[in-house]
């Protein structure tokens, strides 16, 4: 057989919480072993194959197998001595005096004969995965394939499916590590690109960039002096947590691509996924210069720097992974489709200005290229569809505008624009972005760019120009500078950002700092 052992799924139906595991464990107590019915669901088959060749092998040793209260989010473990099942007819419990009297008269299609009960923690689950069997519902009424051969992310995405019981074996290497996310008999699997709209639960989206994780003043974890980085963002947004739908980060996560500062940034996001239900649909995330690493040559003084090479982006790729469960594109950018709670349609593109290898003579220059920006219109499906309804929004690290109020002058350094600047805006137009947003110089910046719109003239051949916001955010975690975080939210076709000042050494309270409202052109 495929599976090594399997999952049974619970909960306190009319019951105190707890008592369907104390009670059982008071008869483990007097009688050393106790029998627990299966449950099963109407759309269920009863497995009397896989079940027998259970039994077969408990007869043998006992076997140990997991319980899942759906109710509580808590895991379990039994050690079962026996198996009875039926598949053609329900059938009393072998010993009615070791079953609770709760249940003890009924009948069910399958008996378990547990000899020991043990709480354990989530993680364990993920030292397996799911093998599919197929005489567990009728043909066609179910598909759960999708996860077969992957490992099992958590108890939450067991409980989505509509189902009691789970087949199991130990997990590989090669298995999938993905989350799935059942969306009304749907699922989302991973992807650089979004497939279909994920429907988030808030309204807005929160906005970080520059943390600088590897060395910045703030830290990821708390004390009984310091707060985290996640406590001054989830303190400014006390008030409006509900309303948090999405996830954006415009670069610098590290300083100079360090491990440490992606692993500090995986903890982050982990954080903020807990508290504000982020998963891999809802979090766009791009490159900034301080996340790929340097070549130690030189570039010549008549050699053309080449496309990023992968020697110098692992770090980055292995943190990417860890956010999407997908590697990145050749690319390193991404795309999202997310439905707001607000009824606002939001797709999200994450480009990335580091297009560019960078060498210790060439380093922070910006650069996106057109073959990025097609094969972004692409994975979007925007070449042939008009944003009707929706509203774009595109990020990236470098600057579209300068925001200093003078830049340091250095022959041999670039300014922080991106180098095409205007292929950029020509693409934006085009296919309808209203929004861009930008970090990279730790200072904030506030725009409107008009542009003509060359793919239309009207019938006396006049231009129509439109309009793009460029919001730079400035930095949330740098050090030595004003450090923000923001939200956006839509309302009456207009964009509404908040930005929120946090200071990591506590010499100021972190408050709203301040709110800007621009039209979004229809």
């Amino acid at each position: 057989m495929d599976f090594k052992t399997l999952i049974l799924r619970f909960r306190d139906l009319d019951i105190a919480e707890n008592e369907t595991i104390k009670r059982h464990q008071s008869i483990i107590d007097e009688k050393d072993y106790v029998w627990w019915a299966w449950w099963k669901k109407g759309n269920e088959k009863t497995p009397q194959d896989e079940f027998g060749a259970l039994n077969t092998q408990a007869d043998n040793s006992p076997i140990e197998v997991f319980l899942v209260d759906s109710g509580q989010r808590k895991l379990y473990k039994a050690l079962c001595a026996q198996i009875k099942a039926n598949k053609n007819k329900k059938i009393e419990s072998p010993e009615k005096d070791a079953t609770p009297d709760y249940y003890r008269n009924s009948t069910y299609h399958a008996w378990f004969k547990f000899t020991s009960i043990t709480e354990c923690v989530e993680d364990e689950l993920r030292n397996y995965s799911y093998v599919n069997v197929d005489s567990l519902f009728s043909e066609g009424e179910v598909n759960y394939t999708c996860f077969d051969n992957k490992q099992i992310y958590s108890i939450k995405e067991l409980i989505q499916q509509e189902r009691t019981v789970w087949f199991v074996r130990e997990s590989k290497d090669t298995d999938s590590q993905n989350e799935i996310v059942l969306l009304n008999s749907d699922y989302v699997q991973p992807n650089n690109f979004s497939k279909k709209y994920f429907q988030s639960h808030g309204s807005s989206l929160l906005w970080l960039s520059d943390l600088h994780l590897a060395d910045s003043d703030f830290s990821v974890d708390n004390d009984e002096t310091t707060k985290s980085l996640f406590e001054h963002i989830q303190g400014c947004l006390s008030n409006v947590q509900d309303e948090i739908g999405g996830l954006i980060i415009t670069g610098d996560i590290t300083s100079t691509a360090e491990k440490n500062g992606f692993e500090k940034a995986t903890k982050l996001i982990d954080d903020l996924s807990r508290n504000y239900v982020f998963t891999n649909e809802n979090i766009a995330i791009c490159p900034g210069n301080h996340d790929f690493k340097f070549s130690q040559k030189d570039l010549d003084v008549d050699e053309k720097p080449k496309a990023v090479s992968k020697l110098y982006t692992k770090a980055y790729s292995n943190f990417y992974k860890s956010v999407y469960n997908i590697s990145p594109n050749e690319y390193y950018c991404c795309g999202k489709k997310i439905l707001l709670s607000s009824g606002h349609v939001v797709e999200i593109v994450a480009l990335n200005s580091l297009y560019l290898q960078q060498h210790q003579n060439f380093n922070g220059h910006g650069y996106l290229s057109e073959k990025q920006l097609n094969f972004v219109a692409t994975e979007m499906g925007w070449n042939n569809k008009k944003a009707r309804n929706v509203i774009r929004i595109v990020m990236m690290h470098h600057h579209y505008l300068p925001v200093c109020y003078t830049e340091a002058i250095d022959v041999k350094r670039a300014s922080s624009v991106v180098y095409d600047a205007d292929r950029l805006m020509n693409w934006m137009i085009k296919h309808d972005v209203k929004v861009l947003l930008h970090g990279h110089k730790h200072k904030s910046i506030v725009a409107q760019v008009t542009y003509p719109d060359t793919s239309f003239s009207n019938e006396n051949n006049e231009t129509q120009m439109k309009k793009i916001s460029v919001i730079g955010m400035g930095g949330t975690g740098c050090k030595h500078t004003q450090n923000l975080f923001g939200t956006l939210g839509f309302d009456d076709n207009k964009l509404y950002i908040k930005f929120y000042q946090i200071y990591s050494d506590e010499s100021s309270e972190d408050s709203e700092y301040q709110t800007i409202v621009l039209p979004l052109e229809r």
